[in-house]
């Protein structure tokens, strides 16, 4: 029961429609948070950061560990497989990308959210909120770039060489 629905989530389309599925309102987020943040608003940008945060760190967990589920749940081999190992190389790549931005959005957040006696954002909340923003959209351009780069290796056999170099 749980190998098909696996068999399913590892797909390279279903991969790149949950891309599109997040990138969508990820891109929305950023632009909201900016106009509120242009208009003074501190909390709910924090809230859509922390929120489009767990989403970025979530997903990427997901996609790094493509490899991993196909091992686990014996989906490798087969005609495929050249392409599906350049799949997980770039799953794994960008995952660990959304993962990263993802974490350092939230940490910008947690500092601005944090008492000033313990982290002095007073006065910087709006910066920090900004950077932790652009981190976001960095989240959003590794999704747009794996969702093109997915699709190259879908339609057109395009893959990416392994992380783990031969002498």
């Amino acid at each position: 029961m749980v190998r098909p629905a696996i068999r399913i989530f590892v797909l390279p389309g279903t991969i790149v429609l949950i891309d599109v599925l997040i990138l969508v309102p990820l891109l929305l987020s950023v632009f909201t948070i900016i106009v509120d943040l242009l208009q003074g608003k501190l909390d709910e940008p924090m809230e859509i950061v922390e929120g489009v945060g767990v989403v970025l760190i979530g997903w990427g967990v997901a996609m790094e560990e493509r490899p991993s589920l196909r091992e686990i749940f014996n989906l490798r081999g087969g005609a495929k497989e050249t392409i599906e190992a350049g799949i997980d190389v770039l799953c794994h790549s960008s995952g660990v990308g959304l993962l990263i931005f993802g974490l350092f959005a939230e940490i910008a957040v947690t500092a601005v959210r944090l008492p000033n006696h313990i982290i002095p954002t007073e006065g910087f909340d709006p910066v920090v909120l900004y950077v932790s923003t652009f981190l976001v959209a960095i989240g959003a351009y590794i999704l747009a770039n794996h969702i093109v780069r997915m699709l190259m290796a879908i339609f057109w056999g395009r893959i990416p060489e392994s992380h783990h170099h031969h002498p």
